[in-house]
């Protein structure tokens, strides 16, 4: 039996993205060339404030409308009221970038491929999650589960068929965020 060409690149790619996760979560001690070490905190660890100082490596997840004033007084928002879910590598946040930025490739003829644009950012669902979903839809699934369901002011009527895609999204979303 010859491999499906499709499942070894999924496969390629949810080992990528373990293996990134793996990295990120070795506790950030690095080896000084004296031999001496130093040790960083890892995003995850962080508050929203500390998150915000540590924009170099960390991005913070928040709901619509988190307006980061707590930590500074001197920023205004339009909005506010969101939360501060969590904060994130900026890698995994890029790997998710990736995969979303492919997903929009291989989807730029489908009507509701804008409606994703936020998925690695703004949606609070952990960005490695999403990761492996856009990665599954990318090399197994089909276009048409970006249905009209992700527009977030349009009335359409629920999808005909389940998406695999929204399910595994919607896991992704149910996971519970760590609270600081």
């Amino acid at each position: 039996m010859i491999p499906d060409v499709r499942m070894i690149a999924v496969r390629t790619g949810v080992a990528v993205l373990a293996a990134a996760a793996g990295l990120l979560g070795c506790g950030g001690s690095l080896n000084k060339p004296d031999g001496s070490t130093t040790t960083t905190a890892l995003c995850s660890t962080l508050s929203a404030c500390a998150c915000m100082a540590a924009s170099d490596k960390c991005r913070p997840r928040t709901e619509a409308c988190w307006c980061p004033s707590e930590c500074d007084p001197q920023i205004a928002c339009v909005c506010g009221g969101g939360q501060f879910l969590a904060c994130d590598e900026k890698d995994v946040v890029g790997i998710c970038s990736d995969w979303l930025a492919a997903v929009q490739a291989k989807c730029a003829g489908q009507p509701n491929v804008q409606y994703i644009a936020d998925l690695c950012g703004n949606t609070g669902a952990e960005p490695f999650c999403t990761s492996i979903c856009l990665a599954n839809l990318k090399e197994n699934g089909s276009c048409a589960e970006i249905d009209c369901s992700f527009c977030p002011t349009c009335d359409c009527a629920a999808p005909v068929a389940s998406s695999t895609f929204a399910a595994c999204l919607a896991d992704c979303r149910a996971r519970p965020p760590a609270r600081r």
